[in-house]
């Protein structure tokens, strides 16, 4: 819109609708992430030998989750298998199932993450504060079906 002397001019609903995306914008970016997020780092302790997909530097952390990474492994499709036509873990073909079944807890793992926004998924992992990580075996558990284990 132009003034009278020929400059242009906003008007105050275009300057407000501008304000109002720019907070909705800063509080969707802001969504789903832990409080301390914002601030200052929570503290973790965990091995990163016991990270199974994301993250493996504790320092970097921001909202893991937990898994119990024998029960998830037990469900695997693969892991039935070795049981049911009782193939050994130690033959050939019980290590290509057990390297397609940590595939699949890693994929359904990442599905996981995703849908819930965490970071990384731990098969051991604490908070130095004493507060819980969230356990999504259950959800890990639900999604072994509709992944597929990621070729090696």
């Amino acid at each position: 819109m132009l003034s009278s002397k020929g400059t242009a001019r906003l008007s105050p609903l275009f300057l407000f609708a501008t304000a109002l995306a720019v907070v909705a914008f800063i509080v969707i970016q802001g969504a789903g992430r832990p409080a301390e997020a914002a601030g200052a780092a929570a503290s973790y302790e965990a091995r990163s030998s016991n990270s199974i997909s994301g993250l493996t530097d504790v320092s970097q952390l921001s909202n893991p989750m937990a898994v119990r990474y024998d029960e998830v492994m037990e469900a695997t499709e693969e892991r039935v298998r070795m049981r049911k036509e009782k193939i050994d873990p130690t033959s050939p073909l019980g290590e290509i199932l057990e390297s397609a079944a940590h595939r699949r807890v890693s994929a359904a793992c990442r599905a996981v993450m995703r849908r819930d926004g965490h970071c990384s998924a731990w098969k051991k992992i604490k908070r130095k504060d004493g507060r819980a990580v969230p356990d999504t075996t259950t959800d890990v558990i639900a999604k072994l079906g509709t992944v597929t284990p990621d070729p090696e």
